[in-house]
């Protein structure tokens, strides 16, 4: 009876042990929500949406592909990837998607953007992943995949300028 007793305490301390590092896994990757808010004239004839979960590494690259292309006359509106529902397509030039998986899987609202949306031609995906390959094969559109290491922001953001330079027909360099 004993030895039936510590094997129940053994177990029990295991099971709140996986409990508590799995709390802990999900509290570190955590996304948060972006704040929204723009940059430029909305009535600007080239126009790009960013939409985004919340991270440090997340949020660093939207500020710094934000500072490349606000050296143009562009209308740039950032959002969380929630409000991507209320975006309406044919509003935009160029729409940025930047998102990480969850559990090998594009997040829930872009799936959701990119399942309707009728031009994917102007659609960039950034997806992170632990290992930074991650990538879904679902769409034909154009996928960029980084782990959240803040040593590849400046290769990534010069990606993804450079693709946004060839949507928006800006100048290379501005």
């Amino acid at each position: 009876m004993k030895a039936l007793k510590i094997v129940l305490i053994i177990i029990a301390v295991l099971v709140v042990l996986v409990i508590a590092l799995f709390a802990i896994f999900w509290l570190i990757n955590k996304q948060g929500v972006v704040e929204a808010y723009d940059i430029g004239e909305s009535e600007s004839s080239r126009k790009l949406l960013i939409a985004s979960q919340g991270s440090n590494f997340k949020n660093a690259l939207v500020e710094s592909v934000t500072t490349h292309i606000a050296k143009e006359s562009i209308y740039v509106s950032v959002v969380d990837v929630t409000d991507l529902e209320n975006v309406k397509e044919d509003d935009w030039d160029a729409v940025l998607l930047i998102h990480t998986t969850e559990q090998w899987k594009l997040q829930p609202d872009v799936k959701a953007y990119l399942d309707h949306a009728q031009s994917l031609d102007k659609v960039i995906v950034v997806t992170t992943s632990g290992s930074g390959e991650w990538k879904s094969e679902e769409y034909d559109v154009d996928v960029m995949t980084s782990a959240s290491k803040s040593e590849e922001l400046p290769m990534l953001t010069n990606d993804i300028v450079t693709k946004l330079q060839d949507m928006l027909q800006l100048a290379p360099g501005d």
